[in-house]
């Protein structure tokens, strides 16, 4: 992601957490439901692309082991919960601060596997 796209992706999320504390969630979802649907796809949809770009950084699998290390790496992304804080840190919290630590932290996950290392859960 640019720098642009991270200073809109951290506005966007400063948006939802005033949207938040000044209108109650049932009013965002059924009086402003269309602006807030849209402004939480948009943060759902950048926020995968934040995932996407800071996993796939650098990242190299032969070819021959291809499937057998994207079974273990969605194995794995699924039992470390990191999926679960991601959605917690930029829905409830609006903090990206957080998001691209827990984003990095899955890059480190996703690129030991890819090595051969062993997963240990240290969450």
């Amino acid at each position: 992601m640019t720098e642009a796209e991270i200073s809109e992706y951290r506005s966007l999320l400063g948006t939802l957490k005033r949207n938040k504390e000044k209108v109650s969630l049932e009013r965002l979802k059924t009086e402003y439901q269309k602006g807030y649907d849209q402004l939480t796809q948009k943060i759902r949809s950048m926020t995968r692309e934040i995932l996407q770009d800071e996993v796939l950084k650098g990242l190299q699998i032969e070819r021959a082991q291809a499937d057998q290390k994207y079974m273990e790496i969605n194995a794995v992304i699924k039992e470390s919960g990191i999926l679960k804080m991601v959605s917690h840190a930029a829905f409830t919290q609006q903090d990206a601060d957080q998001v691209f630590e827990y984003a990095s932290q899955l890059r480190e996950i996703v690129h030991r596997i890819v090595k051969g290392d062993q997963y240990e859960r240290r969450l």
